[in-house]
């Protein structure tokens, strides 16, 4: 994706007007040359200010969470050498070895971050004695270029968040390892599909909301921008068209078959950023390989797709539902 800065690039490259004359002597790759410098560097300035708004982030989040809960920014390594920044938010006061249920939390967005209107639904599973880690994985803004052109969709993306469960597992002693879940909303369903898909064994409970489940469908229904976004990963090799397999491989509702995981799903029918195609798809197709998991569809809901992340009756039920599922299956 060619982020906010190609309008900024635009401009930079409206400085050169003033020069026209010396430009008209200039080959045209030269000149292109030029452009393509000033691109480079108003993308690194986008970058640093990237850098510079999760620092503050990170300050509001600390400021937030004070008297609700811990909060901690930690980083482990991935097999590649790719550091995962992730945050870390706990009860006050916290029980013996092995006590505590916890969460995997990841945030969506193609480039995205944790968001701090998150918290506000944290809070009752942490007053229940969570302990959440929500990982900025590969692509996740905030964290310079290198950590957003690594974006690998569906790929080691995926790994990334897995890894975030393996930390709990191995560096949080107070969580008992046994009961660990997921859950994701739009690109994090995506992601949470995958992980329960390809390690299952490793999840106690997973919920996806709202979440992207088949890749040629919306690469339908989308634009050439977004299109793009998907073509230039390394990950997947070319467009659609061209690579059909690779697509359909990174698709979650191609590998319903494997789901062993506790599995809720809430979907709004007036999602105008996950089309409802895609869950209808994803549902279907549990269906049809006779796996058990909970469904929801919610009628119109008010906000579509951020529906059960805003204040609504429809986000008040999806949540009080959330809370039941993952009760039921953590106390198994």
């Amino acid at each position: 994706m060619r982020i906010q800065f190609g309008i900024l690039a635009a401009l930079a490259a409206l400085l050169l007007v003033p020069l026209c004359g010396t430009a008209a002597q200039e080959s045209e790759a030269a000149l292109a040359d030029r452009v393509q410098r000033l691109e480079r560097q108003v993308e690194s300035q986008g970058f640093a200010l990237q850098v510079a708004q999760k620092s503050l982030k990170d300050i509001q989040f600390r400021q937030l969470a004070e008297g609700s809960m811990q909060m901690e920014k930690v980083r482990y390594g991935m097999p590649d050498g790719m550091i995962i920044p992730a945050y870390i938010f706990r009860p006050l006061q916290m029980k013996g070895a092995k006590q505590h249920p916890a969460l995997v939390w990841v945030h969506g967005g193609v480039h995205g971050d944790l968001d701090l209107y998150y918290l506000d639904f944290m809070k009752p599973l942490i007053a229940q004695g969570y302990v959440i880690i929500a990982p900025e994985y590969r692509g996740s803004t905030g964290y310079g270029r290198a950590h957003y052109e690594a974006i690998d969709y569906g790929g080691k993306e995926v790994e990334d968040c897995i890894a975030a469960r393996d930390y709990l597992a191995d560096f949080v002693p107070e969580v008992n390892p046994q009961k660990i879940g997921m859950i994701g909303w739009s690109h994090g369903g995506f992601i949470t599909l995958l992980a329960i898909f390809r390690q299952p064994e490793k999840f106690k409970v997973a919920v996806e909301v709202v979440g992207v489940a088949d890749l040629v469908a919306r690469m339908g229904y989308k634009g050439d921008g977004y299109r793009r976004t998907f073509a230039e990963q390394k990950g997947f090799g070319g467009p659609v068209e061209k690579k059909m397999d690779v697509y359909l491989e990174r698709s979650p509702y191609t590998h319903v078959s494997k789901l062993q995981t506790p599995l809720l799903i809430h979907a709004a029918d007036n999602d105008d950023d996950v089309d409802i195609i895609e869950t209808r798809r994803l549902i279907d197709a549990l269906k049809a390989a006779g796996k058990t998991f909970e469904y929801e569809i919610y009628a119109a809901p008010p906000g579509g797709h951020a529906f059960n992340r805003i204040q609504s009756k429809q986000s008040q039920d999806s949540w009080q539902k959330i809370l039941a599922f993952l009760a039921k299956h953590m106390a198994k």
